[in-house]
C-alpha cells in the first residue's frame, strides 16, 4: 500500500482499515490555507525520513465536505494520531516542527519493533543467518522481557536444527509466558536430538566412557558437531586444552578452532574463544 494516500469517499474504507494496522495521521487540509499546506510539506518530509513507518491519509475538507463533517472538524489544519486503530492523539492549528515530531513519536513502531519486522522479512525468505542478529538485538533492547520476540528467535535456531542456544533462549523466557508455543518449541527440541543421535555417536560416545583418548574425543566431537551439539563438542575439547594445547601434536586444537570457525556468529563462540585466549595468553 502506498503510505501517503489522498482519502476520498471510494477509499476511505480501504484507509480506515489499513489504520487498524498500522500508526496513521490523517491530516485535513484546505488548499486556501497557507498553514494547511505548510503543515502537509512538513508531514511529507516527516513520512519520507521514516519510510513505511506511518501511514500520512491526508483529507481535501474542500473536497470532502461529508469526511470531514464525520470527522466534526472545525478547524484547519487538524491531525488525528492513530495507533492499532485507536485514536492517540489530536492536534488542531498549527504545532512547531519539533512538537509535531514528538507528538508523531508517540505513535511510531520502536527500534526493537522495528528490528522484529526485518527479522520477520527475512525468515519468508529462510535467511535464517541474517534474521538472527536482528532477533537477538530487539530482544535484548526489550532487556529480554518480550517473550514473543524471544520465542521466534528460539525458533528460528530451531529451524537451523541448532538446539542448544534454543533451549537456552527458551529457559530465559519467565514461567508465566510459558505457553503452549513454548512447549511446542520444547518439544521440537527433544525431537532433532532424538534424530541427532546416530549409531555411530552412540557408539563413540559408549567408546570415549570407556577410553577417554584425545583420539576418540576428536572423532566424538565431529560427530557431536554434525549433529548440532556444538557446546557439548567444544567443551569435551577445551576440557583437553586446559591440560595441554599441543596434544594430538596440535591435532586435537585444530579440530576446536574449525567448529568455532564453522559455527560463525553463533553466540557461544564468543564464549569458547575467550576461554582458548585465557590458555594461550
Amino acid at each position: 500500500m502506498d503510505y501517503l494516500v489522498n482519502v476520498n469517499e471510494q477509499n476511505f474504507s480501504e484507509v480506515w482499515s489499513a489504520a487498524g494496522q498500522m500508526p496513521t495521521v490523517f491530516h485535513f487540509i484546505s488548499p486556501r490555507e497557507v498553514a494547511s499546506l505548510e503543515m502537509d510539506a512538513l508531514l511529507r518530509r516527516i513520512a519520507d525520513e521514516n519510510p513505511q513507518q506511518f501511514l500520512l491519509a491526508t483529507i481535501n475538507c474542500d473536497e470532502q465536505q461529508i469526511l470531514a463533517a464525520q470527522f466534526r472538524i472545525q478547524q484547519i489544519p487538524t491531525l488525528y494520531l492513530f495507533s492499532n486503530g485507536q485514536p492517540i492523539d489530536a492536534i488542531q492549528g498549527v504545532v512547531s516542527e519539533q512538537e509535531l515530531r514528538i507528538r508523531i513519536a508517540n505513535i511510531l513502531p520502536k527500534e526493537e519493533e522495528l528490528k522484529f519486522n526485518q527479522a520477520l522479512e527475512l525468515l519468508q525468505d529462510q535467511r535464517y543467518d541474517e534474521a538472527l542478529p536482528l532477533l537477538k538485538a530487539a530482544w535484548e533492547m526489550t532487556e529480554k522481557k518480550n517473550s514473543d520476540f524471544a520465542l521466534l528467535y528460539a525458533e528460528t535456531y530451531i529451524a537451523m536444527k541448532n538446539v542448544e542456544p534454543a533451549r537456552e533462549i527458551l529457559k530465559a523466557i519467565p514461567i508465566q509466558d510459558r505457553d503452549s508455543r513454548w512447549h511446542g518449541l520444547q518439544a521440537q527440541i527433544e525431537l532433532l536430538e532424538q534424530a541427532s543421535e546416530s549409531p555411530e555417536l552412540q557408539q563413540l560416545q559408549a567408546d570415549y566412557a570407556q577410553s577417554k583418548t584425545p583420539e576418540i574425543a576428536i572423532k566424538l566431537a565431529n560427530q557431536l558437531h554434525q549433529a548440532h551439539k556444538n557446546e557439548e563438542a567444544l567443551t569435551l575439547l577445551f576440557d583437553w586444552l586446559k591440560s595441554d594445547l599441543n596434544v594430538s601434536n596440535g591435532e586435537l586444537k585444530n579440530q576446536f578452532l574449525a567448529i568455532l570457525s564453522a559455527l560463525g556468529t553463533d553466540p557461544i563462540v564468543p564464549k569458547f574463544r575467550r576461554q582458548l585466549y585465557s590458555l594461550l595468553y
